[in-house]
């Protein structure tokens, strides 16, 4: 039988040929294996940690704005004491009252142009006012740089809004991601564990 398998030009491969061949495709799979799963491995973590990062920037961003809107109802209310003390008392009572309710429109919440729209109205009414009365005009100085504080104020609350919009429009880009190659890494790794433990057990009959 030897003899007709050497005569059709067949050799058998011996047991060290064989095991051989068996390390060299276990080896083979690894490095392709490892190579896509390296690749992957550094993408994941980066989308997670860019999800941190965006987790911080987030707190502070809320953080941010929580101070903002504080300090531009401060900024309100000082501008009111002002007239309060200056200018109410010279008023009468509809006049200041209406004053009152213009700076209460102001102090709610809406887009820094049209505050802006309403705040150079709101002084153009008030400088009249003053003039009438014949108030000095330090106190429609002040007013007005307690009311443009409250709108620089407002306007950085605008652009945090916008970035935390963009913040969580990237998070379900990045969040999709991390869904979508998440099994393939966990398959990755189970192939790759596989294959180590076979190159093992193979290595050692090589002995």
């Amino acid at each position: 039988m030897s003899g007709n398998t050497e005569e059709a030009g067949i050799r058998m491969l011996t047991e060290g040929e064989l095991i051989s061949g068996v390390v060299e495709k276990h080896n083979r799979f690894l490095e392709e294996y490892r190579k896509e799963f390296k690749e992957l491995d550094s993408r994941l973590t980066q989308f997670e940690e860019d999800a941190k990062t965006a987790k911080i920037s987030r707190t502070r961003m809320a953080e941010r704005k929580e101070v903002l809107t504080e300090k531009r109802q401060q900024y309100y209310h000082q501008a009111e004491g002002l007239l309060e003390k200056e200018l109410f008392p010279k008023l009468d009572t509809v006049t200041a009252d209406k004053i009152k309710e213009d700076i209460k429109k102001l102090k709610g919440q809406i887009e820094p142009e049209e505050e802006q729209k309403f705040k150079d109205s709101f002084m153009e009414h008030l400088q009249e006012l003053v003039r009438e009365e014949g108030v000095g005009e330090s106190i429609l100085l002040q007013t007005r740089a307690r009311m443009e504080d409250a709108r620089t104020s407002n306007l950085e609350l605008k652009e945090i809004t916008e970035s935390e919009k963009q913040l969580e429009e990237d998070d379900g880009n990045k969040n999709s991601e991390i869904s979508k190659n998440k099994p393939q890494h966990k398959w990755l790794s189970s192939k790759i564990k596989s294959h180590e433990e076979a190159l093992s057990y193979w290595e050692k009959q090589k002995v």
